[in-house]
């Protein structure tokens, strides 16, 4: 049988589109202030925006702190593609 993967505690919270807050995030693999790339587990996560800075990140903890004008958190299987935007929060 296939190995059961492990549940990571994973939450998000957006503030007014202006504030993110994200737990279980193990590594942020980059950044400028258009996008934010992280890994939750086996799980890549595309943060979109304007003006985008990383206020905190903690990677024992995996809080992550970003401030900006927040326009898309997407979520895919592996790490994120450059085009391909399979799922939004905002529209």
């Amino acid at each position: 049988m296939g190995e059961k993967k492990e549940e990571i505690n994973h939450d998000v919270i957006i503030k007014a589109k202006k504030h993110l807050e994200m737990t279980g995030i193990d590594d942020v693999s980059s950044f400028d202030e258009t996008e934010i790339l992280a890994k939750t587990g086996n799980t890549g996560v595309s943060i979109e925006g304007e003006g985008l800075k990383i206020e905190k990140f903690d990677a024992e903890k995996g809080d992550l702190i970003i401030n900006g004008e927040i326009t898309g958190v997407f979520y895919y299987p592996k790490d994120p593609p450059k085009k391909k935007k399979p799922f939004s929060f905002f529209k």
